[in-house]
C-alpha cells in the first residue's frame, strides 16, 4: 500500500469507530448517525482507493448489518434487486456488439468525408462520432475506441512537436465529448440508468425515455460544438497537408456494403432503441426487459454476434457492484431517515427555490462536491435522497432536480480524476493542468445551459 491508501484506510477506520462516540444530534437516530459513519467511510476508501473498489463494496455491504443499520444481510442487499442493475449488464452486450463491428469506423468516416476539410474539422467529427456512439454505447468502451482512433490520426504527424500539440485538443475533446453524448439517452451510461433508478425507488417517479432525451440532447447539441470551439481555441492543433487527411480516410474506410454481422447489430440495436422510445407512451413496456431481450437476440443461433465468453469479458463487474452497492447505502440513509434529518435540520429552514433556481443550485452544488468526492456513482447515492426530500419542502417536482444531479455528475471533467478522461490523461496526451484552462468553461457554461434549458423541457414532457 503506497501512502495514500495507509492514511485513507486509517482516517475512514477512524471516522467509522467516532461515530460510536459521538452525541447523536438532534432529530437524528442512532441508527442514523451510524449510517452517515458508514456513509464516510465509504466515501473515504473510495477516494483515497484504500483497497480494490470490489473489495470496499463488499466491506461496505458486510458492515451494514454488522453495525445495525439494517435488520440484516437481506434487507442491506436491497439494491441489488433493482431493476437498473439488469439494465447495466444488458447495455455490456450492446457495446461489445456494436464496437465488434465496424459501424463505429463507419460513422466516423462518414463524418470526416463530410466535415474534415482540415485538422480542426477533423477534431470536430472525432467528437461528434464519440458523441454519436455513446449515447447507446456505455462511456468506458467509447472513449477507449475513440482514443484509439485519435491516436492513429495523431501518427499523420511527423513533426513529434505538431503531434503533441494536436493531441491536447484532440485527446481531452475525446472523453468530454464522449461523457456529453453519454447524456443523450438513459443508455448511453450507467449513472443515468442509476439516476432514474434511484428516483423512481425513492419518490416513486419514473422518468421515460424520451423525457431524459428531451432534457439531455439539447444541452449536448450546443456543448459538443462549443467544446471543440474552446478546445481549439485555447489548444490550437497544427495544421497537416490536406492530402494526408484524405490518406487516412483511406485508410479507415470501411466497405460500403454493410455485411450480415453488421446488419444484425444495426436491426437488433434500431428495434431496442424503437420499444424504448415506445416505452414513454406505454409503461407496460419495461425498459429493462427490451434490453434484456436485445442482448439475448445477439447470443441466438442464426445471430452469434457475441458467445458467452466474449461478452463476459466485456462486462464490468466492478460498475455492477459499485451501482449495487451505492443503491443499497442509498436505500440505508433513507430508510433511516438521514436525508430528512439533513434537509430538516442542516440546510437554513428558510431555504425557498424557484424550479430555475432549485436546478442552478443543484448543478452548481453536484459540480463542487465532485471536485471533493470525485466519484459520480456514490455522490448520486448520498445526493439522491436529500434532493428528494429537499424538493418536497421547496414544492418542486424533484424529477428535474434529480436529472439536473444525473447529467451534472456524469460531466464533471474540471480535472481529469473522473474515469473516462483518466484513460487519454494516463497514456500521457496532456498535464493535469491542461484541462482544467478550458474545462472552467465548459463547467460553467453547462450549469448555465442545465438551469435555462431543464425548466422548459421539464414543462414541454410534463416533468414541471
Amino acid at each position: 500500500m503506497n501512502k495514500k491508501q495507509i492514511i485513507g484506510l486509517i482516517i475512514s477506520i477512524a471516522v467509522l469507530i467516532a461515530v460510536f462516540f459521538l452525541p447523536i444530534p438532534m432529530g437524528l437516530t442512532d441508527k442514523g448517525l451510524i449510517t452517515i459513519g458508514l456513509l464516510l467511510f465509504f466515501l473515504i476508501m473510495l477516494i483515497t482507493e484504500a483497497l480494490p473498489v470490489g473489495v470496499i463494496c463488499f466491506l461496505c455491504l458486510a458492515l451494514l448489518p454488522t453495525l445495525g443499520v439494517t435488520k440484516n444481510l437481506t434487507a442491506g442487499l436491497s439494491g441489488f434487486t433493482n431493476t437498473i442493475l439488469f439494465f447495466v449488464l444488458a447495455s455490456f452486450g450492446l457495446a461489445e456488439a456494436v464496437t465488434s463491428t465496424p459501424i463505429v469506423q463507419r460513422i466516423l468516416h462518414a463524418l470526416l468525408k463530410k466535415f474534415g476539410r482540415d485538422v480542426r474539422t477533423c477534431v470536430l467529427a472525432i467528437m461528434v462520432a464519440g458523441a454519436l456512439v455513446s449515447s447507446i454505447v456505455t462511456d468506458v468502451p467509447s472513449v477507449v475506441v475513440f482514443m484509439g482512433i485519435g491516436a492513429s490520426f495523431l501518427k499523420l504527424f511527423v513533426n513529434e512537436n505538431d503531434r503533441a500539440q494536436t493531441a491536447k485538443s484532440l485527446m481531452m475533446g475525446i472523453p468530454i465529448a464522449v461523457m456529453l453524448g453519454g447524456l443523450m439517452t438513459p443508455a448511453g451510461s450507467g449513472i443515468n440508468i442509476l439516476t432514474i433508478g434511484l428516483l423512481q425507488s425513492q419518490a416513486g417517479i419514473q422518468i421515460t425515455f424520451l423525457q431524459w432525451m428531451a432534457c439531455g440532447i439539447p444541452i449536448v447539441i450546443v456543448m459538443v460544438p462549443l467544446t471543440w470551439f474552446i478546445l481549439t481555441k485555447i489548444f490550437p492543433p497544427a495544421e497537416i497537408d490536406k492530402m494526408e487527411i484524405a490518406s487516412y480516410l483511406d485508410e479507415i474506410e470501411v466497405k460500403e456494403k454493410v455485411d450480415s454481422r453488421e446488419l444484425k447489430v444495426i436491426v437488433i440495436g434500431l428495434i431496442m432503441i424503437f420499444f424504448w422510445l415506445l416505452s414513454s407512451f406505454y409503461p407496460f413496456i419495461e425498459v429493462t426487459v427490451v434490453a434484456l431481450f436485445g442482448c439475448v437476440s445477439f447470443f441466438l443461433p442464426g445471430i452469434r454476434v457475441l458467445t458467452w465468453d466474449r461478452y463476459m469479458k466485456a462486462v464490468s463487474w466492478i460498475s455492477f457492484i459499485l451501482i449495487g452497492t451505492v443503491l443499497c447505502i442509498a436505500n440505508t440513509i433513507v430508510a433511516n431517515g438521514v436525508s430528512e434529518w439533513f434537509v430538516n435540520y442542516v440546510l437554513p429552514s428558510s431555504l425557498s427555490f424557484s424550479l430555475m433556481g432549485g436546478v442552478f443550485f443543484v448543478s452548481v452544488m453536484c459540480f463542487v462536491i465532485m471536485l471533493i468526492v470525485p466519484v459520480a456513482p456514490a455522490l448520486i447515492g448520498v445526493l439522491t435522497p436529500v434532493i428528494i426530500s429537499l424538493a418536497a419542502t421547496t414544492g418542486i417536482n424533484p424529477a428535474l432536480l434529480i436529472i439536473a444531479l444525473g447529467l451534472c455528475a456524469g460531466n464533471c471533467y474540471l480535472f481529469p480524476i473522473d474515469t473516462i478522461p483518466l484513460i487519454t490523461y494516463t497514456a500521457g496526451y496532456y498535464k493535469m493542468t491542461d484541462m482544467p484552462k478550458a474545462a472552467i468553461w465548459l463547467q460553467i457554461a453547462f450549469v448555465c445551459l442545465a438551469t435555462l434549458w431543464l425548466p422548459i423541457a421539464g414543462k414541454l414532457v410534463g416533468l414541471a
